[in-house]
């Protein structure tokens, strides 16, 4: 695109979670292995993990992802790791975020609202909701169409 954008150009190039539906589908087969993975997500701009590389509404990129991800009470996002960096954003609630080493043990924080952690590719990280109310997470990934995650969990993988 030129610096002679139109109207309608710079109009698609805009995003407005509310017009947008919460979307659980990504982790629906995570989470009828295990209630504790469901958690939806509102995508913004770039393509999904799970290997969905088109989504109708969402601003096409190719060197990151932008979504919104929702997680209710409980809710896991178990460690896996990308083949580039994530960033997880609290916007609503708290949360515990960790990496975790080859042998298992973890290294974890908790995150309020406006505080994030970055996690370099290939370090194993995850989230977990450890309150009584949804929280919402913003999510960017390094990259525009991101290969699947690699998971701890062999299980998880083959979702």
């Amino acid at each position: 695109m030129d610096s002679n954008f139109t109207k309608d150009e710079f109009s698609e190039h805009v995003q407005r979670h509310g017009a947008k539906e919460l979307d659980w589908e990504p982790f629906e087969s995570q989470a009828l292995l295990d209630e504790k993975y469901r958690r939806g997500h509102v995508r913004m701009v770039g393509a999904s993990i799970t290997g969905k590389h088109y989504e109708p509404g969402t601003i096409p990129a190719d060197n990151f992802t932008l979504s919104v991800m929702t997680m209710p009470s409980g809710a896991v996002a178990p460690s896996h790791a990308h083949e580039v960096e994530e960033v997880f954003f609290v916007l609503k609630g708290e949360i515990t975020a960790w990496w975790e080493r080859e042998d298992g043990s973890k290294e974890e924080t908790i995150l309020h609202e406006k505080q994030m952690i970055y996690s370099p590719a290939g370090i194993m990280h995850g989230l977990y909701n450890h309150t009584d109310h949804d929280v919402d997470v913003q999510v960017i990934i390094g990259v525009g169409k991101p290969q699947k995650p690699t998971y701890l969990d062999d299980t998880l993988s083959e979702t």
